[in-house]
């Protein structure tokens, strides 16, 4: 478990980006789209079956039809959800997210590595007047949260994408390894897995060295039991990060 200021949260995320279909993808991109987003029983049904396995914790990016995925799920059992808010219109985006009980909202990486500290400071007011926790994306970890960290701000967590290869891991994998290492906010991994570039086995067992949780992206029900399997290996061989069934709760 992590905790991010009063809630544990779970160290494995189910993610949400693949469900979009994102250029870095590839060619499978426009089918996962279509799959998924255009569906969203079928992205609740891999939040549930996240769920139910004990990760009890859902990263979403707030489109419509993803958030409507969450609240699917959500009717079946409450659970903490992380929302990367979208650059356009985010009072409104709040409002959607209001609903949800637990829910630690993202300031998007547009707007986080512009580092317009009043302006952050006023979006983080907005959150928390929402009853929410705040939270930073940025795509440049390695010069962006150095910078952040100089600026005080009421932010509980960073989400950057951190993984064993240094994929998107901005301007290098070295600078990002460093910032993540000698900043006092936890850090949850985005991209562990580098778009499936990278398997559980080789890419689960560096973030969760490197950072306090992770969010992982998936397309099926296969890949969730591997990458949970891979986890439960992973914190037994270290007792620092053990976890079981009942404390990823």
């Amino acid at each position: 478990m992590i905790t991010i200021e009063t809630q544990k949260w779970p160290v494995m995320l189910c993610g949400s980006a693949p469900f979009l279909g994102m250029n870095r993808f590839g060619f499978r991109a426009f089918d996962l789209r279509v799959k998924f987003y255009n569906h969203p029983d079928a992205m609740a049904e891999l939040f549930t079956y996240f769920i139910d396995l004990g990760c009890k914790g859902v990263h979403i990016l707030c489109y419509e039809n993803i958030i409507a995925a969450a609240h699917m799920a959500y009717n079946g059992e409450s659970f903490p959800l992380m929302a990367s808010l979208l650059p356009k219109d985010i009072p409104a985006q709040l409002n959607r997210l209001s609903p949800f009980h637990t829910v630690c909202a993202l300031i998007p990486p547009s707007l986080t590595d512009a580092l317009d500290e009043s302006y952050l400071h006023s979006v983080i007011r907005d959150i928390r007047d929402a009853g929410m926790v705040p939270g930073l994306v940025t795509h440049v970890p390695g010069t962006t949260i150095p910078a952040l960290d100089k600026m005080n701000l009421d932010v509980a967590v960073y989400l950057a994408p951190i993984n064993i290869r240094g994929t998107y891991m901005l301007p290098s994998k070295q600078s990002a390894l460093k910032a993540i290492m000698h900043t006092d906010t936890p850090v949850i991994a985005d991209n562990p897995l580098a778009a499936g570039k990278i398997s559980a086995q080789e890419g689960i067992p560096f973030v969760m060295d490197q950072c306090s949780g992770f969010s992982l992206g998936v397309i099926s029900k296969e890949e969730i039991n591997e990458a949970y399997d891979v986890l439960m290996q992973t914190t037994e061989r270290s007792p620092l990060t053990s976890v079981s069934n009942d404390t990823m709760r």
